[in-house]
């Protein structure tokens, strides 16, 4: 997977997310614990709200592989001109920087961060309001298997 996530990072993130979702305290705390040499939760779960929005941004303004130079460059200066695109390159880096300073077993602070990226995730549905949260992360999960 892109920006640096493993298909496993990606789906202990989702993992995450559902469990905040359900407020499942026990499964964020199995989670949480991990293994040696992996992320504490609390930065991981960022670093994929991260790369959800990153994709989803992409895709909103039609990033393609094969672009051309100029496809590029008009995709790239179209993005810089949204505020749109500049407020969720914020809110992806502001939840990076919380989930770099947070304690990796603080729950209370992983719920909050996963609560901010399912929202940003909500926010990109035709109906944010009306989404079902638990299909949407099993779309993601779909995605994150099909591109390993």
């Amino acid at each position: 997977m892109t920006d640096g996530l493993t298909v496993d990072e990606s789906l202990r993130a989702l993992a995450a997310l559902e469990a905040a979702w359900n407020d499942d305290d026990e499964a964020l705390a199995a989670l949480s614990a991990g293994y040696p040499g992996e992320q504490p939760l609390p930065a991981l779960v960022a670093a994929y709200g991260e790369h959800a929005v990153d994709t989803l941004m992409a895709l909103a303004f039609g990033l393609s592989s094969g672009m051309t130079e100029e496809e590029l460059e008009a995709i790239t200066d179209a993005v810089s001109s949204n505020i749109g695109a500049r407020m969720a390159a914020l809110l992806a880096h502001t939840l990076r920087a919380w989930g770099a300073t947070a304690s990796a077993d603080d729950l209370t602070v992983t719920k909050a961060i996963a609560r901010a990226v399912i929202d940003a995730l909500r926010a990109v549905t035709e109906e944010p309001s009306q989404t079902d949260v638990l299909p949407l992360l099993a779309t993601f999960r779909t995605y994150a298997l099909s591109h390993s």
